[in-house]
């Protein structure tokens, strides 16, 4: 347990302590206080706020070279006075076989959690109302309105971008000073067109986040015009675990293009699915599960029954959403596959699994 020693008094106080969690050596991770999820998305330094005095339990999920960690543990905040609203901070790291926290200091809080905020910045972009910028978009008040040149049918474009409209692109993005709306037009860029892996990277370095260049390189994978150059991409991250995210990512593309190729029509005899099945069962945690999963899964055909067993191997929606969605594309009795949807603990995972297979 990790434990803030400190006296108690016996006159109780109101409390408001910060615990912060940063990675040493830069992994994002996932932090979750009293089974209170504080972070959505992995990220490598953590703040929760108003901890009153007591114990707290913590649980850190961490994907480190592929592989999954978990680590639960404690904290306990003890009244008194020179440990009253104050900041604690703790280094997480690890030494290949498990999670450890290392205390690092105890300082004045750093800020609220709702910080004040201050009126909205005017967004100014170099756009002139109707006036045509290239390939790219139409400026109608003083806005960007993108042209669609990706046909979503033949995965080809129209036109692609040239060095030009990549101009317009980065001056629009550098020039945007609202981080909500520079992701919006730089969502549509990449959706809407097709362009080269060194034309995507120079888009990747308008923003400073590793985070938001993964989230943006992911769709534009499958417009890319030179994926034999995908290398060159690698250059805008700095984090091993990121490259590994996006390699991990490509690999399931290029995968799933395989799969729908397929078209199956019978399902492997059981005796391969059970050989199958018990390597993914031996694998270990639910991520290495999957893993293995997309990894033994991806030249064979898989029945809505063999597909349901496979799903009961996974305990958390989040994993089993991943697999089903991941081998739709080879089950033969597409008929029945809405029946897998069962296999969700919440609504919201069937809904979500539901629309996927109606499309």
């Amino acid at each position: 347990m990790l434990i803030i020693t400190i006296l108690t008094v016996s006159i109780l106080k109101s409390q408001s302590n910060s615990l912060v969690i940063f990675s040493a050596l830069g992994d994002p991770f996932s932090l979750s206080v009293d089974q209170t999820k504080i972070n959505t998305t992995p990220q490598s330094n953590i703040k929760a706020y108003d901890l009153v005095w007591g114990w707290h339990t913590l649980e850190i999920t961490a994907a480190i070279n592929t592989k999954e960690f978990i680590l639960k543990d404690s904290v306990l905040f003890v009244n008194e006075p020179k440990y009253s609203n104050k900041e604690f901070t703790y280094a997480l790291t690890h030494n290949g076989k498990k999670l450890f926290l290392e205390f690092k200091s105890v300082s004045e809080l750093s800020g609220p959690a709702i910080p004040p905020v201050p009126e909205p910045p005017k967004v100014i972009a170099p756009v002139v109302d109707n006036n045509t910028y290239g390939n790219l978009y139409k400026a109608k008040n003083n806005r960007p309105v993108f042209f669609h040149n990706y046909d979503p049918q033949t995965s080809t474009c129209k036109v692609d971008l040239n060095e030009k409209d990549l101009s317009y692109a980065v001056i629009l993005l550098k020039s945007c000073n609202d981080e909500q709306r520079k992701m919006s037009y730089i969502t549509d860029i990449v959706n809407f067109n097709c362009y080269t892996t060194a034309q995507l990277q120079q888009m990747l370095f308008t923003f400073n986040a590793e985070m938001d260049r993964l989230a943006i390189a992911k769709p534009a994978y499958l417009h890319i015009t030179d994926k034999k150059n995908i290398q060159q991409l690698y250059t805008a991250f700095k984090y091993q675990t990121i490259k590994e995210n996006y390699t991990a990512y490509m690999e399931e593309q290029d995968n799933l293009a395989k799969q729908q190729k397929m078209q199956c029509s019978d399902p492997m005899d059981d005796s391969k699915f059970n050989e199958l099945y018990d390597k993914i069962k031996a694998a270990g945690y639910e991520n290495e599960k999957l893993i293995a999963a997309k990894k033994l899964l991806v030249n064979v055909c898989l029945s809505t029954e063999q597909a349901k067993k496979t799903a009961l191997l996974f305990t958390h929606d989040r994993e089993k959403l991943d697999l089903l969605k991941y081998i739709y594309y080879v089950i033969t009795d597409k008929e029945a596959a809405k029946t897998l949807a069962d296999q969700f603990q919440f609504t919201e995972t069937k809904h979500d699994f539901l629309k996927f297979i109606s499309k």
